[in-house]
């Protein structure tokens, strides 16, 4: 429970909720956001509002009060009204018994990121999250909005609010408004209608905007749109809009953060297009690809613990796997299925997934990094690991479902099914809901593949499943010992997990053991001993295996033998022969038909 004391009498916590409008002034000067909010306070002796501390998509706590300054209050007459602080995004308003109070503040930030303001010379841009106050308790999350701009003359506005009506946006309520993306200034706007339906491409700076990248977003955009809607049934959307910033200058990292109507995209300029020929960076189709399918997955097929957002705290859950993992299979897949790839780079970038699950120094699970993506992890970065493991296993799960049925049953079912039976039915969806899902889809062994590859840390069934689509793994063979180690302060290797089922189990190795050499290899924390082992006992399989170890204080010999298989994540590849079944199945993951 979540506690704030009041600074009069708080009549206000017995209040019945009102459906009144809260009227929001932005503008912007000097580099910064000035907002004005004006809450209806009737009944009032104390108003709390808040500021979101994260944005929904955006996995991590950004406490957004921490970029304010200049806070003030006032009555309808202008007066001004005593307030403080109530905790780290909340601000505590005596009313002096005022029907309506207004609050103003300043937000400045110079930081890029996907859930953060900023402000250039001509041009700024904002989230809901980041500049709109809501009213602690009270229904205030239900509120209507009214949103006006005060801009620099010439100054354009593009938001997923809903309107202008003589100069006025709208939100139902204080969810739509906080998701609310919005571009001020000059960038350019086009658009195009696919199914039907409007989507704009907002862009800055517009001179990355050229007419061969608008020829190339302006097709791949519209080839996906309708191919993810026939997917899901329906496009939930009247306009969408994608926003874009393309960044000239030092960035780490290109990525984008969904919306209900809209995405927002930052990308490196170098890794955005070539301009003259519009030819678009590797990432670019991905990307836009994977915020699209957010629509559906996690804008509105959500997980049940975060059904309703709460803006102050972290909320967790498991299934971030599926949120993130699986809407990354399902972009590769509207790629493919749109004519945007071939099957070759379906097949590419599914080698790629795999190849980051396989590198992680120690096992982990889907569900493990889903819990952690809010504190970053340093060692093993599961809550980054997820896309690449969920999207796969939402490829490993589809083909599972395909066989079993005959191709009368997919994975679109199973997105479909919870898009009725939780989005439709105005709640989220657990993991009990996901597997019965899959159950009913005809999915195999459920609770089993659940418990040991979703839930679990066992490798995954990649030949088993793979063989069923005439797909397999190719992966060299080599002497395998079965550990993953990690460096110790006192540069020593420490052995961090061991593989069921391997040559070191059986030879009795445990974690925490510090490994000091496999046969005659000598290990070191600065050296690559395991490449060297893998070269001196290649085709030795069977022969003796001394490991020796530190475990405490005492020195022990472990006796092992050497053990050969799979080495690396390997190349995913076609049969050149498969069986009727198998093509038929493929054909039809690729196709959607």
């Amino acid at each position: 429970m979540r506690r704030l004391a009041c600074l009069g009498f708080c009549a206000a916590l017995t209040t019945p909720l009102r459906s009144q409008t809260v009227r929001y002034e932005v503008s912007v000067a000097q580099g910064q956001f000035h907002v004005s909010a004006e809450f209806p306070a009737a009944g009032h002796d104390t108003l709390l509002v808040s500021l979101p501390a994260w944005s929904p998509g955006n996995y991590e706590i950004q406490n957004y009060a921490r970029y304010v300054h200049g806070f003030g209050a006032r009555n309808p007459s202008g007066a001004p009204l005593r307030w403080d602080r109530g905790d780290k995004d909340t601000w505590r308003v005596v009313t002096g018994g005022a029907d309506r109070v207004t609050v103003d503040f300043d937000y400045g930030n110079d930081k890029i990121d996907l859930s953060l303001a900023r402000i250039q010379a001509d041009f700024a841009q904002f989230l809901g999250t980041n500049l709109f106050m809501f009213e602690e308790g009270q229904g205030g999350l239900a509120f209507p909005a009214e949103v006006r701009f005060r801009l620099p003359s010439g100054w354009q506005v593009t938001t997923a609010l809903k309107g202008p009506t003589n100069g006025v946006y709208r939100a139902g309520d204080y969810h739509e408004l906080a998701d609310a993306m919005t571009f001020l200034g000059h960038f350019s706007l086009d658009s195009l209608q696919a199914d039907g339906k409007w989507i704009r491409i907002a862009l800055w700076p517009s001179t990355d905007y050229t007419p061969a990248v608008a020829r190339s977003l302006r097709v791949g955009i519209g080839k996906m749109a309708p191919v993810q809607n026939r997917i899901m049934g329906e496009a939930p959307y009247d306009v969408y809009t994608v926003f874009f910033n393309v960044i000239h200058g030092p960035i780490d990292f290109g990525g984008g953060l969904e919306h209900s109507s809209s995405q927002y995209d930052i990308m490196p300029a170098e890794s955005f297009a070539d301009l003259i020929t519009g030819t678009l960076g590797d990432f670019i189709y991905p990307l836009l690809s994977h915020e699209f399918f957010h629509l559906w997955n996690v804008k509105r097929i959500r997980p049940t613990e975060m059904w309703p957002y709460d803006y102050h705290a972290e909320q967790y859950t498991p299934l971030l796997w599926w949120s993130e993992g699986v809407t990354d299979y399902y972009a590769d897949l509207t790629n493919v299925r749109s004519g945007l790839w071939s099957t070759n780079q379906l097949l590419s970038n599914a080698t790629s997934d795999i190849g980051q699950v396989e590198s992680a120094p120690e096992p982990w699970s889907a569900e493990d990094g889903s819990e952690a993506t809010w504190i970053n992890e340093v060692y093993v970065n599961s809550s980054q690991l997820y896309y690449p493991k969920g999207a796969t296993l939402g490829l490993l799960l589809d083909i599972s479902i395909r066989d079993a049925t005959d191709n009368a049953h997919t994975l679109d079912e199973v997105m479909r099914a919870l898009y009725t039976r939780s989005y439709r039915q105005n709640k989220g969806f657990s993991t009990a809901d996901l597997l019965n899902e899959l159950r009913l889809a005809g999915m195999p062994d459920v609770d089993s593949f659940y418990r040991r590859y979703i839930d679990g840390r066992e490798p995954l069934p990649y030949d088993s499943v793979f063989a069923k689509a005439g797909l397999r793994l190719r992966r060299d063979t080599g002497p395998l010992l079965g550990i993953s180690t990690r460096g110790t302060p006192t540069g020593d290797v420490q052995v961090a997990a061991v593989v069921p089922g391997s040559a070191a189990e059986a030879a009795g190795i445990l974690p925490g053991d510090v490994l000091t050499s496999v046969g005659d290899v000598r290990v070191t924390l600065d050296g690559n001993w395991a490449a060297t082992f893998r070269s001196h006992y290649r085709g030795k399989a069977g022969q003796p295996l001394p490991l020796a170890v530190r475990r405490g204080t005492q020195g022990l010999t472990l006796n092992a033998t050497v053990r050969e298989g799979p080495v690396g994540a390997g190349t995913l590849e076609r049969l050149s022969n498969p069986t009727p079944k198998q093509a038929k199945l493929w054909q039809s993951l690729v196709s959607g038909l």
